[in-house]
């Protein structure tokens, strides 16, 4: 611990970086490792038939999930980090976050009404489309990026994995039969209304967060607008984390669905442990950071992406090395076959906390999320292309393919784009 805080000339007495980054852990612990822990009694129950049906129905909500979110994950976040000693414009950005997502939750369920008609797949199984999507009921209402923004993390990560360890008890003592399929997707999205509903409450009795009139709407305007270009880098980003299991359940079964969601949720999970924490509670700071000054913020940036680069190196070769045990402990014996395209995986871990790295702390540490866009759409473009042209020839290695080549590519350009930008400075 003192040679990490001496590399990254942080003082821990009077820095909160390490405690909300374990604070963040215990999060993504909950949302992703609880998930993990109990697929052993979730496949076992369905089977792989039933467990890919249950998966395309989260990864086709995952598109709406993206319209709820918008970019408030670090435009609000950093609005909050900046403006966290002013409670009247504190008041202002919940309120005006709040009330838009609420608006583009009604827009999301209107979607999803309009792919009941045109999507085959949801208009058979009307009902477990809709269990799925009340998972953005609780993104509405959890409030992550105020907590993130004024860097208070530990009590709502106690509390967010209290209510997400429940949940999975109840999926281990409900999900029995493959019949079980919508009681399972029910569970894990009530898990997150819940949580959802006690945070928002406790927010604004915690932080004096009262809805009043709203006095600056010159900067509702700003937190709106800020938002969008984020919002747009993520819809495209989509495209080459989410898009591979949404052509999939194109060309190929349930099972090849079911295999390859299987697998994903494992490195799915490794990545939001290793990747997410460090890089939420990291943004507030290198927010700062480059606001007070360019140069002593790429200074610092720099170092923080060399400890990043290597803690993702080694998460990578684990993952590798331990992959055929990862896949008989928590998928069983119909994933045998899951176990080459783990360890095809395997670099995405690296890939991904580089990439989020350069892309979050960097481009929008920065405030250069005007690039986030054009940056997200040619990846996208790339992404898709790639995943229609391997999905047909090479099955579900394919879509393992064209992700880690699109953000290997992600690597590379926002890579450019920052060394350019610092060379004008």
């Amino acid at each position: 611990m003192t040679s990490i805080r001496k590399f990254l000339n942080i003082n821990l007495k009077s820095q909160p970086l390490f405690v909300n980054i374990m604070s963040l852990g215990l999060v993504q612990m909950a949302n992703c490792i609880i998930p993990i822990l109990i697929i052993p009694f979730v496949v076992r129950a369905l089977g792989v038939e039933f467990f890919g049906k249950a998966s395309y129905a989260q990864n086709i909500i995952s598109y709406l999930t993206l319209i709820v979110t918008y970019g408030f994950e670090y435009s609000a976040t950093q609005d909050i980090a900046i403006n966290r000693g002013d409670k009247s414009k504190l008041r202002t950005i919940f309120w005006t976050v709040v009330r838009f997502k609420v608006l583009l939750l009604a827009v999301s369920f209107a979607v999803l009404a309009a792919l009941y008609f045109t999507f085959s797949k949801a208009g058979e199984d009307p009902t477990l489309y809709f269990y799925a999507a009340l998972l953005n009921v609780g993104m509405v209402l959890f409030p992550t990026w105020f907590f993130q923004g004024i860097e208070k993390m530990k009590n709502m990560a106690i509390f967010n994995f209290a209510v997400k360890a429940l949940g999975a008890v109840l999926v281990v003592l409900l999900v029995r039969v493959p019949t079980d399929y919508r009681t399972y997707i029910l569970i894990l999205s009530m898990s997150y209304v819940l949580v959802g509903i006690f945070s928002f409450i406790y927010v604004i009795k915690k932080y004096d967060l009262k809805k009043g009139p709203n006095k600056d709407k010159e900067l509702s305007r700003k937190v709106i607008r800020k938002g969008f270009p984020i919002f747009l880098n993520n819809v495209f980003v989509s495209l080459y984390t989410a898009a591979g299991l949404t052509i999939i359940g194109i060309y190929l079964s349930n099972v090849e669905i079911g295999l390859y969601a299987g697998t994903n949720k494992i490195v799915y999970a490794v990545m939001m442990l290793t990747s997410t924490p460090v890089n939420i509670a990291l943004f507030p700071l290198m927010s700062r950071k480059f606001d007070e000054s360019k140069v002593e913020g790429w200074i610092f940036f720099k170092k923080s992406l060399l400890f990043v680069v290597v803690w993702g190196v080694l998460v990578s070769v684990l993952l590798f090395l331990f992959a055929p045990y990862a896949v008989n402990i928590l998928l069983g014996n119909e994933f045998t076959d899951a176990v080459s395209l783990l360890r095809l995986f395997s670099p995405l871990p690296f890939l991904v906390i580089t990439a989020s790295m350069l892309t979050v702390q960097g481009l929008y540490g920065m405030q250069m999320q005007k690039y986030a866009p054009y940056v997200g759409l040619f990846l996208g473009i790339f992404s898709i292309s790639l995943n229609l042209i391997l999905i047909p020839c090479m099955g579900i290695k394919g879509a393992a393919v064209a992700w880690l080549s699109s953000q290997s590519l992600e690597i590379v350009v926002v890579g450019i784009l920052l060394t350019v930008k610092m060379k004008k400075v």
